[in-house]
């Protein structure tokens, strides 16, 4: 009989697809308990997030600190179609694009690792090439 665990990586990436901060956790940790972790020395002032950190707790938190969250809002939630707006959503896009390449070009998804210990190692090799391949792009 084998056991499995599930993690998920949180990163903090700027729109043109520089990783500036990520943070392993167990799939079970809810995306908005990791928030202060993942911004632990951000200069960044405006967060584009996902469906995972849409909380009027959260952003109201963040705005006593200097930060602007814009997560979008579910569709059937009044004024989705306003809030959404396509440009933003585009900008989110391509934040998706840049973890679509993590697991197209570097396997992130399946380390086979067999410790945490192993599995942020490999998580640092990826962003540490992914960033590296960054520089040379731009």
């Amino acid at each position: 009989m084998l056991w499995f665990y599930g993690f998920k990586v949180h990163m903090l990436v700027t729109l043109s697809g520089y990783i500036l901060n990520y943070v392993v956790t167990p799939a079970s940790i809810h995306d908005i308990r990791v928030v202060d972790e993942l911004l632990d020395n951000c200069r960044q002032s405006f967060i584009l997030a996902d469906l995972g950190y849409l909380s009027r707790q959260l952003k109201e938190e963040l705005k006593q600190r200097g930060y602007h969250l814009w997560t979008p809002l579910r569709q059937n939630m009044a004024g989705a179609k306003q809030h959404n707006h396509w440009k933003l959503m585009a900008m989110r896009r391509t934040i998706e694009t840049r973890f679509s390449e993590l697991c197209a070009h570097f396997n992130i998804e399946q380390t086979l690792t067999r410790s945490l210990s192993g599995l942020q190692l490999r998580i640092e090799q990826i962003i540490l090439a992914y960033n590296l391949r960054y520089f040379e792009i731009n």
